[in-house]
């Protein structure tokens, strides 16, 4: 029997603090103790967050009524490979801006944008990148800034074309800037949280292995 190659794991996961960053007006992450191990021989904690804190996944549901919760949202569209995207020195992406790069059907692609730590002035997706990746059948994009939309836009144009063809997305990635130009193997792994808007996930890169 052979042995599998092992593989190096890349995180792109914020971490959850009670004083991080979050999108304006969502709620700041509380924890706080359920039992101790000095009162009850066991440490609980109880922990409060928005189901779109830290690196996370957009469910339909999040803007599209009838769309799906993300306890219903398919695995194998947030597994696969993807391709890294540079998008630094860009105030928003546009359909353009992927065409030099080796984006297949089926693909996922990652953005970095350089402006994760921005609380509003991030970088964004255009209307005319989220109709490039419809016509490339892209099953999902995952991005280092708060939102693929651009702060501020109330009708949620990119996020409602995306959503409405089935395409995943994935907010506030981290780290991405080092693989940027690369094809990797991603994972990104929701909460099976019931009736749900969006849930707060592990995200992970491996080399692709030929």
């Amino acid at each position: 029997m052979a042995l599998l190659k092992p593989l190096k794991i890349h995180d792109l996961t914020r971490t959850i603090s009670q004083d991080m960053q979050v999108y304006p007006g969502d709620p700041q992450p509380k924890f706080g103790p359920h039992a101790t191990i000095k009162d009850n021989n066991v440490n609980v904690t109880r922990i409060t967050v928005g189901s779109h804190t830290g690196t996370h996944v957009d469910a339909p549901w999040h803007f599209l009524q009838e769309g799906n919760s993300i306890d219903m949202e398919p695995l194998d569209k947030f597994i696969g490979e993807a391709a890294i995207i540079d998008g630094s020195g860009k105030n928003s992406m546009t359909g353009e801006d992927f065409s030099g790069y080796d984006i297949r059907s089926n693909d996922i692609v990652l953005i970095y944008t350089g402006t994760g730590d921005c609380r509003t002035d991030f970088a964004y997706l255009d209307i005319s990148a989220a109709e490039w990746m419809v016509e490339h059948e892209v099953k999902c994009v995952g991005i280092d800034t708060a939102s693929v939309e651009k702060y501020g836009e109330k009708d949620a144009p990119v996020h409602k074309m995306l959503l409405a063809r089935n395409i995943g997305i994935i907010e506030n990635l981290a780290n991405l800037k080092q693989f940027a130009g690369n094809r990797m193997f991603f994972v990104c792994l929701p909460l099976p949280l019931k009736g749900i808007d969006g849930s707060p996930a592990r995200a992970i890169l491996f080399d692709i292995v030929k």
